[in-house]
Formats: structure tokens, C-alpha cells, sequence
């Protein structure tokens, strides 16, 4: 006997409580996953943050080592000349 669109629906509720069911279970599986994403996505912006700020104080701090070695090259030879000068002084004494 020829099932009538009843009962053919009948056996169709099942089917589609089960698959509402499991898109529930994925949705929330989903939005578990995006809220974690979410989390580690701020933490990565922190971090992003405090690597910006030490690449900049890097760069700062090459830009101190850089002054301060053409100081100390010119303090080199300052100091090198006054050496010249006593050196000088004490041999002509």
C-alpha cells in the first residue's frame, strides 16, 4: 500500500529534529571556536603592541649607541692629541 504525504511526513519529523539537533550542537561548537579566536586575537593585538613599542625603543637605543660611538671616537682622538701635546712638552723640558 502507497504511503499517503502523512505518513511520509511522519517519517520525515524525526530526520529533521534530529538534524536541527545537530546543527544546534555545531552552532554552539562554532561559536565556542569564534569566542576563542576572538580571545586570541586580542592577546596577539597586546602583543603586537608591545612589540611595536620595543621595536621602537630599539631603535632608539641604536640611535644613543650610534652618538655615543662617534663621541667616543672623537674623545679617542682628543685624548690622543693631548697625549701628542704632553709628549712633546716632555721632551723638550
Amino acid at each position: 500500500m502507497p504511503k499517503t504525504p502523512i505518513d511520509k511526513l511522519a517519517e520525515l519529523i524525526p530526520q529533521l529534529v534530529e538534524e536541527a539537533r545537530l546543527l544546534r550542537e555545531d552552532n554552539q561548537r562554532l561559536q565556542k571556536e569564534a569566542k576563542s579566536y576572538r580571545v586570541d586575537l586580542e592577546r596577539f593585538q597586546r602583543d603586537d603592541v608591545k612589540l611595536q613599542n620595543r621595536v621602537k625603543r630599539l631603535g632608539e637605543l641604536e640611535s644613543v649607541q650610534k652618538r655615543l660611538e662617534k663621541d667616543q671616537t672623537k674623545i679617542r682622538s682628543t685624548v690622543k692629541n693631548l697625549l701628542a701635546g704632553i709628549e712633546k712638552i716632555r721632551v723638550s723640558l
